[in-house]
């Protein structure tokens, strides 16, 4: 889908806002503080339900204000037109529209629009906790197949069951539970298993383009040994009593990073890093562009402090060849808007939650 308008309200600093964005790069140039990164954070709240600051979503509505509220219009080849909604009112009322139609999942939304964020961390998928590579793998796994959110959820709730009865001294039902958690484990691994094998090389594709000559392997952990996880809980069930927790399972899941010189959090430069974590976030997107025609939305914030110029034009090169729609922040305009051709890119100033389209002729 191809966003083509968004409305914005109450968000933080941003009070009302209006965009009539390009199909291809679109970059909000102003001041930190200026309310760039909000109208981000606006977009991400809308397909993805969550803000990506890691708190609840009444701190997003603007002081003062009783509610927000962020709305798109948009395009797709196999739905026409497209309209989302979505309203907070504080101090915990949200409604969800699309089409006019109320929506109670928000996965119905995320399912709708392919996001992918990149913030000034995001080496962190490299460097930082497999929980981060985790979540990479569960948003090309949703993409595509979309009940596997409904997977994790219930493999979520028989782990944090089974861990409830290994805390007790009554295990009657660990039995019923830890089976349960194994018939859910296995359906999410074989989707995780299957889902890596198909990205991965795409991802090294993307690396090759980004850091030409920078080796690196990929391997999928499961997060147990052995071909069985029937097997591994069973024998790790007398240190689950001990600890009170489940050692084993795709809660543990990680996508290992390397090389023949060792692990790439040890070995790789800050800016190696980033290419790799560039990297595995461009295959993905590119991977359900080729194999579904999915077109994704980037929503990336300040990329340019940290990129060289042969970097930056490797990355929106390889964005733009992919016909990606981005959204991106920047303290300054920056010149490769104007590679991306006429009528492919656009700028918008934003001062003090206030943006205006940047006239360019």
């Amino acid at each position: 889908m191809i966003v083509e308008h968004v409305e914005v309200r109450c968000v933080r600093n941003v009070t009302e806002a209006s965009l009539d964005l390009c199909p291809g790069l679109n970059v909000l140039v102003g001041p930190n503080g200026a309310g760039k990164t909000a109208l981000l954070e606006a977009l991400h709240l809308l397909i993805r339900g969550r803000s990506f600051r890691g708190r609840g979503i009444s701190y997003l509505v603007q002081h003062g204000a009783p509610a927000l509220s962020v709305h798109l219009r948009g395009s797709d080849p196999a739905r026409g037109r497209v309209t989302l909604g979505m309203a907070r009112e504080l101090p915990d009322s949200t409604e969800l529209r699309l089409n006019g139609e109320d929506v109670r999942q928000a996965s119905v939304i995320a399912g709708l629009l392919p996001m992918q964020l990149l913030l000034p961390d995001l080496a962190e998928l490299v460097f930082g906790s497999p929980r981060e590579r985790r979540q990479w793998l569960d948003w090309g796994v949703f993409h595509v197949k979309h009940d596997y959110v409904d997977a994790q959820r219930d493999y979520v709730r028989a782990v944090r069951q089974r861990n409830a009865v290994l805390r007790t001294d009554e295990h009657d039902t660990l039995e019923a539970w830890t089976a349960r958690m194994v018939e859910l484990g296995e359906a999410i691994t074989e989707a995780r298993r299957a889902y890596f094998d198909a990205v991965r090389p795409t991802v090294l594709e993307c690396l090759e383009t980004l850091a030409p000559g920078l080796a690196v392997t990929l391997e999928y952990y499961p997060g147990f040994q052995g071909d069985s996880l029937a097997d591994e809980v069973a024998e790790s069930t007398p240190r689950d009593v001990k600890s009170g927790a489940t050692q084993v399972g795709p809660h543990r899941a990680d996508i290992r990073l390397g090389s023949d010189r060792g692990k790439a959090a040890g070995i790789l430069s800050r800016g190696q890093g980033k290419a790799l974590a560039s990297a595995l976030r461009i295959g993905q997107a590119k991977a359900l562009l080729d194999e579904q025609g999915a077109r994704s939305l980037f929503l990336i914030d300040d990329v340019w402090a940290e990129l060289d110029d042969e970097h930056s034009v490797r990355f929106f090169g390889l964005l733009d060849r992919m016909d990606c729609q981005i959204l991106a922040t920047s303290t300054h305009e920056p010149g490769l808007a104007e590679s991306f051709g006429a009528g492919r890119s656009k700028v918008f100033h934003v001062e003090q939650g206030v943006v205006s389209e940047h006239d360019r002729r």
